[in-house]
């Protein structure tokens, strides 16, 4: 694995896995809806500044922005509309959320089987999230959860959701607009404008319940949340999906549940047990097993894709 998609990988797994805690200090001011609209504001704000200084420009065709809207509806606004039209979805059992969550990857590959483009997943990557995926079971064991619920369904819901979404974003980095390729600072920008548009729209439903509260620690929380994990990590998150592919990409989404057990650890006094221990070790292998440097072909032998056309030749093309 190459150093900069090991940092972008490191970066994004310790952002959003320690997510919890900066929002745990955010809701000591606002409520859900507000800290949606003003967590994805100043993302936006951040993320329009870094591309001005950078001397891109947004997207300019319909059709673009066309799929920029589907991959943020995809990704933002139907899990929350779907919470909104369920009623025990928020109660639902966090650790049975944090199996869909974990779900996502696999979403991702049966998305690819489905459009019979197995090409895109490595036999070890799949094997490799399928493990992880089983560790997620061990470190959560949700055994106990209620699976045939209203708020399972939403949940499995927004797991296809977001392994769509991830597939789009591939795809509409590999497509060409002027001549040239969507970059994931673009993509990353555009998301996040998009997202205050939605954010904006959910505002009536809570959001002007209560008078907002800021303080110094609650305005820090928010840009950390802002600028990094909305902005420049998910920027990095693109950075590996045009890179890696979506299905590999995907796989940092099992070492969230590894930061956030040791950020409770470290924050909050948790005492791991043996089962998370195993959970954790188990996650890590298959990480571990995705992220193997892949066998370069033996010399003399031509690949195909060495015989593509330039064209095939596109950055979310190459693995």
């Amino acid at each position: 694995m190459r150093f900069d998609s090991a940092a972008r990988f490191a970066a994004v797994a310790l952002m959003w896995g320690s997510s919890y805690f900066w929002i745990k200090i955010v809701f000591g001011g606002l409520n859900s809806a507000q800290f949606s609209f003003f967590r994805i504001l100043v993302g936006a704000v951040a993320m329009l500044g870094i591309l001005a200084l950078g001397r891109q420009r947004l997207p300019r065709g319909a059709g673009v922005w066309a799929r920029l809207v589907l991959i943020a509806f995809l990704a933002n606004a139907l899990p929350v509309l779907l919470v909104e039209l369920v009623d025990d979805a928020v109660g639902a059992d966090a650790d049975m959320v944090s199996v869909f969550n974990a779900s996502v990857p696999l979403c991702v590959v049966l998305f690819c089987l489905a459009a019979r483009r197995a090409d895109r997943v490595p036999a070890r990557v799949a094997a490799g999230l399928v493990v992880g995926f089983a560790g997620v079971l061990v470190l959560y064991a949700p055994w106990g959860a209620e699976w045939l619920s209203a708020g399972a369904a939403v949940n499995a819901a927004a797991a296809v959701a977001y392994g769509w979404s991830m597939l789009l974003m591939e795809k509409l980095m590999g497509a060409e607009e002027g001549g040239r390729a969507m970059t994931p600072l673009v993509l990353a920008t555009t998301q996040a404008v998009i997202g205050v548009g939605w954010a904006g729209i959910n505002m009536p439903n809570g959001g002007f319940d209560s008078t907002p509260h800021f303080s110094a620690s609650i305005i820090g929380a928010l840009l950390v949340l802002g600028v990094l994990n909305t902005g420049l990590v998910y920027m990095c998150f693109a950075w590996l999906i045009r890179e890696e592919g979506a299905a590999k990409a995907s796989g940092v989404l099992y070492a969230v549940p590894v930061v956030l057990t040791l950020g409770m650890v470290l924050l909050e006094d948790h005492v791991l047990g043996t089962r998370e221990i195993l959970g954790m070790a188990v996650i890590v292998a298959g990480l571990i097993l995705t992220r193997l440097p892949q066998r370069t072909a033996p010399a003399g032998r031509t690949r195909s894709a060495d015989r593509a056309t330039p064209a095939a030749k596109s950055p979310a093309a190459v693995r």
